[in-house]
């Protein structure tokens, strides 16, 4: 009888805790996401000198940075591809070009 009380309070405690710990790592935790901008303006600009994208595109793909920039949670610190050492463990929010439309990319590796 004892030990059944003893093995049922650490089963909540358990699962308590770990229920405590996924919440907080997801709603509360600071992320580092990472924005790889001097590849994505050296993108646009072999773009533009190769005649994929126009004026329109090329100024839209711009003030495409700031959209991305801006709509990312507080808790989420973005740092530029070229500071940040193992990239590939962060989450990417560099914007990936297909048939010359900008689309926001949010890959995790």
């Amino acid at each position: 009888m004892k030990v059944k009380h003893i093995l049922i309070t650490a089963l909540i405690s358990f699962v308590i805790s770990a229920g405590s710990i996924f919440v907080y790592d997801q709603f509360f935790a600071q992320k580092i996401i990472m924005f790889d901008l001097k590849g994505y303006i050296a993108t646009l600009r072999d773009l533009y000198i190769a005649g994929k994208i126009d004026d329109k595109q090329l100024q839209s793909a711009i003030d495409r940075i700031e959209v991305v920039v801006n709509s990312q949670p507080k808790r989420k610190i973005i740092i530029t591809s070229d500071v940040l050492l193992g990239g590939n463990r962060v989450e990417n929010i560099t914007p990936k070009f297909e048939r010359t439309n900008i689309q926001q990319s949010t890959t995790q590796k």
